[in-house]
């Protein structure tokens, strides 16, 4: 989710270096990295400002262009299926589009 390892390497920090520049521990650095743990809003803003970054890059919701990643919440399912709607022409996304209604009503109804 958050990309501080990434970015820490490439600004060629230590784990160590980084917890002294933003106020935090070293073992905060780790979890967060680990996925063990999330940093409060209060550390992320100091990371973002750190890294000279949005926290939505930060939080992987906006590539290097300021795009906003919609597909962050998304599970591999998800993202599978969006794939391959968006490769679907016109008429077949409308029919998908119908078939999902008509599955939506059904289970409604039951």
């Amino acid at each position: 989710m958050i990309q501080i390892r990434a970015i820490r390497k490439e600004m060629g920090l230590s784990q160590r270096e980084l917890a002294q520049k933003i106020g935090s521990s070293q073992k905060s650095i780790d979890l967060w990295e680990k996925e063990k743990s999330e940093p409060t809003a209060k550390f992320i803003c100091a990371l973002a400002d750190c890294f000279g970054c949005s926290t939505d890059y930060l939080l992987g919701r906006e590539d290097d262009f300021g795009n906003v990643n919609i597909q962050s919440d998304l599970s591999e399912r998800e993202k599978a299926l969006l794939s391959a709607y968006r490769r679907l022409q016109e008429r077949e996304k409308a029919q998908a589009s119908a078939f999902l209604e008509f599955l939506l009503t059904a289970n409604a109804k039951q």
